[in-house]
């Protein structure tokens, strides 16, 4: 027989103290599985899931499978022109979740796995970044940064089977409603001895129950499961969740990433093909062709290897800070919004513009949620960075003041129209 948990009900807030007296006391500090009673308002879910919509909406209008987009259909998971019966159904404009499942799948049984939404839809991780900014001081920001993943569906067990997830990696589920969910649990002692080799993304399900914790919750609530658990979900009726991942992955995949961002921003892009090289074996001047490509500025070229890999994660650990924390940034704005000295601006809270100063105190590098803008470095710029992010509202007019008496009015306005842009600051 499957015992459920006694959970009290838990205050809605998620204030430093709900964070630090409440989810982190029940979770052991992040270190115990835990449901948290009633978190988010009926009135926030409803207003989550038209945000999801949105998100499902970009992704039929771009027909695409990129940022982890799965669908599953009675078991199923479909490829290909098979998704077409996605794509050609995008969510009309403030459709429920209920209207879309009926008119695309019909009665039919449907899971959705979607990873990066916090890249795809700016207000979904903005209200995020507001709930989980008093916990990342107490908890820190992990190595890996923040992502999101969403489930959607009705389709019972999670097609994946039992399984943990990659290795440092914990989850927060939001849960959105409108149905129920509930996951299971094993001890990993007591699930691997009965499983033995089947024990990853195992689907036979049913022998295993007997041994299963149980952690039902509803919308509105809170699943907290840390790294390294043996799990399943199943969600009979239609539900979305939000899960909220952080990722302290291995050491290596951290090194890796490092590297990754310096291919990223300073391999050029480059179509030619190479020659037969036919030169001696010691001769190793053929490797100037790629090494050529690499574009390092001239005062991080002159580092050692080991003191460039630090400047990097630098870069990065300013970057992802910018960004709250998530490890995509959203994409810039389509359109530019013009400006004139009678707008006014403000901060889009809680994020924070970040800069400093290059290794040669040339430039001035500014991160802006997630992407680095580089400007000849003036005293002027970092007071105006300081001044909105201070979070109050502020004239054009005032911010252009701040700036160097001698530069022209424009200069001022391409600096914050950038910003905008890169959705660090909003016209109000």
């Amino acid at each position: 027989m499957l015992v459920k948990e006694n959970i009290p009900k838990q205050q809605e807030k998620f204030d430093s103290d709900w964070w630090k007296n409440t989810f982190l006391k029940n979770t052991d500090t992040l270190n115990k599985t835990s449901v948290f009673r009633d978190c988010i308002s009926r009135q926030e879910t409803a207003a989550m899931r038209l945000e999801i919509m949105d998100i499902l909406r970009t992704l039929c209008e771009l027909r695409t499978d990129q940022f982890g987009f799965r669908v599953f259909v009675e078991g199923k998971q479909l490829y290909n022109k098979e998704m077409d019966l996605v794509y050609d159904s995008p969510p009309k404009k403030k459709e429920t979740i209920n209207d879309w499942t009926k008119r695309t799948f019909k009665n039919k049984k449907f899971g959705m796995i979607i990873n990066r939404g916090e890249k795809i839809n700016k207000l979904l991780a903005q209200r995020i970044a507001h709930k989980i900014s008093p916990l990342l001081p107490q908890v820190g920001i992990p190595l890996m940064g923040i992502n999101f993943t969403i489930f959607i569906g009705n389709y019972g067990w999670t097609p994946l089977g039992i399984h943990t997830d990659a290795p440092g990696e914990s989850v927060t589920h939001f849960h959105l409603g409108p149905g129920d969910k509930t996951m299971y649990t094993w001890d990993k002692k007591t699930y691997e001895k009965k499983a033995g080799d089947h024990k990853f993304n195992n689907k036979d399900v049913e022998q295993y129950l007997p041994l299963a914790n149980v952690h039902p919750f509803k919308e509105g609530d809170l699943y907290y499961m840390p790294p390294n658990e043996y799990h399943i979900g199943k969600s009979d009726e239609l539900s979305m969740g939000l899960t909220m991942w952080f990722n302290n992955h291995m050491k290596r995949d951290l090194a890796k990433k490092i590297l990754q961002v310096i291919v990223d921003q300073y391999l050029d892009e480059c179509t030619e093909t190479m020659l037969p090289d036919k030169r001696e074996i010691d001769d190793l001047s053929a490797a100037q062709q790629a090494i050529e490509l690499f574009k390092i500025p001239q005062d991080l070229a002159q580092l050692t290897f080991k003191d460039f890999i630090q400047e990097t994660f630098k870069d990065y650990r300013y970057s992802m800070y910018s960004n709250s924390g998530f490890w995509t940034r959203p994409f810039p704005k389509e359109k530019e919004i013009e400006y004139t000295k009678k707008d006014s601006i403000i901060l889009e809270k809680p994020f924070e513009i970040k800069y400093s100063d290059s290794l040669d105190k040339e430039n001035l590098l500014i991160y802006v949620r997630g992407t680095k803008l580089v400007f000849h470095n003036h005293d002027g710029i970092k007071k105006l960075i300081n001044e909105i992010n201070k979070g109050e509202e502020m004239t054009v007019a005032k911010a252009l003041s701040i700036l160097d008496k001698d530069w022209d009015e424009s200069i001022g306005i391409y600096i914050l129209t950038l910003l905008d842009t890169h959705n660090g600051i909003k016209k109000i």
